[in-house]
């Protein structure tokens, strides 16, 4: 029908209410037309007005979308809920802009984060990222997402160490673990124990007292499986002393070898006896200076000896400073070579390799291991150039072997999770197999009858 159709009509009972709010609906007629034309009686005008109302509510109702919102502007120009129609739109946009603007902060979030695994801790991870973007990265990283909601600080235990002369274990090889805090001496140490633990044969030491047995439990177990749980630096960084058998399976006899990791901060005794001057917190004084006596002790001692060095290349590059004193690697290491300078006995009593070890290797650009190898070199020439002419006269000076070697523990994750690489740690356990001389059963013999 035609707009005249309703509109002469509106005075009789031609057209039913439902009919006319149809028409209205759709724009045959308008009710403010309808009102010119004096024949719209008011009841009429009320019914309708409430059934058009009802009509009204209901399409309001069921639009919850921009398009649903922006169709009921142009089905219902007329409408009682224009207003709240109008903001409606903008409320529900602002939300969508709103969401927007978080998916692309989330997803430039996860894209740094990738970029720089070890940026963030694993609290701060959890705390960043929901559960649904934490499970996405996980599967990203082909990592299992409960090692991260489950993540557990590694226990450490530590024991007793040689206090006398009488108490270190003789026919051993003594192998010093050196290395400033934080340097990844620790980690590698790990990753060493938990390689010879997997790949090789480890035997309680056949001597009275079991130095660092406990310790070396731990530090085997934090590598139990291949994604391991750093622990984190000890507020005490204790010395511990570790002597064990082991050899290579199959192998008949087995080598005596005693893990000896330093205090990094020894370091910092090593920087007050050569500068005259004083460093060390008084509440750490003692421990420090215990640390010092057992490394003097094991040192004049008349085992074998093997040094490792580890330098951290990743804190070297970042120019990390010690808070509590200023001092960077380098100054503890410069220290460290005076005092070797000023104690020759250090590589001439029984020495038999120094190796300097450029731990969280990884780091270093390169295409291959040889190319990856030479800038380890330039890198130690170029910023701990001092450190390494003191240590190559000394060992050239008593025909001691010096090598640097990398070290990658493998892919570390918000700083504490680790999918292990063993490559570095069979490296350096081949070197140990090589240098240190399995003894004899009846060496074995000997001893036991005694």
């Amino acid at each position: 029908m035609k707009e005249s159709d309703y509109l002469d009509n509106i005075g009789n009972d031609k057209h039913s209410n439902d009919q006319i709010v149809e028409a209205i609906i759709n724009r045959v007629v308008s009710f403010k037309k309808l009102q010119e034309t004096g024949e719209f009686d008011h009841s009429r005008q009320k019914k309708i007005k409430a059934l058009l109302n009802e009509k009204y509510d209901v399409a309001f109702s069921a639009a919850n979308s921009i398009s649903e919102l922006q169709n009921y502007l142009e089905d219902f120009p007329e409408g009682n809920h224009i207003t709240e129609v109008n903001t409606k739109i903008k409320e529900i946009q602002a939300e969508i802009n709103r969401t927007k603007k978080e998916q692309e902060e989330r997803d430039r979030m996860l894209r740094e984060i990738k970029h720089s695994i070890n940026e963030n801790t694993i609290d701060e991870i959890i705390d960043k990222l929901s559960d649904s973007d934490l499970y996405n990265l996980c599967n990203d990283l082909e990592i299992d997402f409960q090692i991260i909601k489950n993540f557990k600080e590694p226990p450490i235990t530590f024991n007793a160490i040689p206090k006398k002369e009488n108490e270190v274990p003789q026919g051993y090889t003594d192998v010093f673990f050196w290395g400033i805090p934080s340097s990844g001496k620790t980690c590698a140490l790990s990753a060493i124990l938990s390689t010879i633990k997997n790949d090789y044969s480890m035997e309680a030491p056949d001597c009275d007292i079991k130095f660092g047995a406990t310790y070396r439990t731990s530090l085997v177990n934090i590598f139990n499986t291949e994604i391991g749980y750093l622990p984190p630096r000890t507020n005490e960084d204790r010395t511990q002393y570790m002597p064990f058998l082991f050899y290579k399976r199959g192998e008949k006899n087995k080598r005596r070898i005693s893990f000896f990791e330093l205090s990094g901060e020894v370091f910092k005794s090593f920087y007050e006896k050569v500068n005259d001057t004083k460093i060390i917190l008084d509440k750490d004084r003692d421990g420090i200076e215990q640390s010092f006596k057992t490394l003097e002790l094991l040192l004049n001692s008349s085992n074998q000896k093997i040094h490792f060095f580890f330098i951290d290349y990743n804190q070297e590059t970042k120019n990390s400073i010690d808070i509590e004193t200023g001092l960077t690697q380098y100054d503890y290491l410069e220290a460290a070579t005076t005092y070797f300078r000023d104690n020759n006995d250090i590589f001439k009593k029984k020495t038999d390799a120094v190796y300097v070890v450029v731990t969280k290797s990884d780091e270093i650009q390169a295409d291959n291991n040889k190319q990856r190898a030479e800038k380890a070199k330039l890198f130690l020439e170029e910023n701990f150039g001092n450190f390494m002419d003191v240590l190559s006269n000394q060992c050239n000076r008593n025909s001691v072997h010096l090598e640097v070697k990398l070290f990658s523990i493998g892919k570390v994750y918000f700083k504490r999770i680790c999918k292990i690489n063993r490559a570095s740690s069979i490296n350096i356990i081949n070197d140990l197999l090589d240098r240190v001389k399995p003894i004899s059963n009846n060496r074995f013999k000997d001893f036991f009858n005694r």
